[in-house]
Order: C-alpha cells, then structure tokens, then sequence
C-alpha cells in the first residue's frame, strides 16, 4: 500500500484542477495506492493530463504495471483509498476551521478543534458574534431599566 504515493497523487489532483476526467482521477488514485511507486504515479498523471491521451491504452499499458488481485481486495483498497482521501480533506477542513476561528478571535488549536464537537464550536462562535455585536442579552432594546435583561440578580 502506497499512502505516500497517494496522498502526493491525491494532492497533484487537485492542484490539475479539472484537467483529468472522474475516471482517469480514480485510476490514478488507485494505481498510486497499489503500487506505492510516486515516479509511476507522476508519470502516469502526465500522460493522462496530454490532450490527445487515450485513457483506455495509458490504463492498459500501466495496468501491467501493477499484479491483479480479486475483486474483493481490489473493494478492500477501494475503501481504504477512500479512508484515505477523507481523512486528507478533513486534515485540511480543520486547519481551515482553526484559521478562521483564530480571525475571529477564538484561538483553538486543530487538536482542540478536532476534540469539541460541532455544537460547542457553534455555541462559542454564537458568543463570540453576539460579544462582537455589542449584545450580551437576547435581541430586546436595552432602555436601562434592567427590565429587558432576561436573567435575573
């Protein structure tokens, strides 16, 4: 199993943008996983990424490359690629998601981002707006009375 050839592949995928077709993404994905080999990889995303590239006879002739397993390995390797890829855009999600929230004020570390749970994220960025807006009450006018405030001394 290739996890660094695929997330280097994974990553050259993405920075191609819409150059390769679905299909030729996931060839590529699970020929890097299988083989390990970033050299085989690379050279297989330069291929498919020519404008006159036959998919079908780059896939035949890599295919050689790799030995042939049975089905139910090959949906084993599906399902680890697919671990994999998620659990690179999640790494990326929450780095995003701690800049954003550091921006704002809220300095949580991508570890800490990843231990709280979507709700607490959601209740302190809530105090975080409300305290920004100037608000510590709950939308009513504050006429100074002490009358709209809903908490009690």
């Amino acid at each position: 199993m290739g996890l660094n050839a695929l997330q280097q592949a994974v990553e050259k995928i993405i920075h191609m943008g819409d150059i390769l077709s679905g299909a030729d993404r996931e060839y590529v994905v699970q020929f890097a996983f299988q083989t390990g080999d970033t050299e085989l990889t690379e050279k297989l995303l330069d291929e498919l990424s020519q404008p006159e590239a036959d998919s079908e006879a780059v896939y035949s002739r890599f295919n050689t490359m790799t030995d042939f397993k049975p089905d139910w390995i090959r949906s084993i390797e599906n399902l680890l690629v697919s671990i994999e890829m998620y659990r690179i855009q999640e790494e990326k999600a929450v780095h995003t998601l701690a800049e954003i929230l550091s921006a704002f004020g809220m300095g949580l570390s991508e570890q800490e981002v990843k231990a709280l749970a979507p709700e607490k994220i959601r209740d302190h960025t809530a105090v975080l707006k409300n305290n920004k807006e100037g608000g510590h009450h709950l939308g009513g006018r504050d006429t100074g009375s002490g009358a709209d405030h809903t908490c009690g001394l």
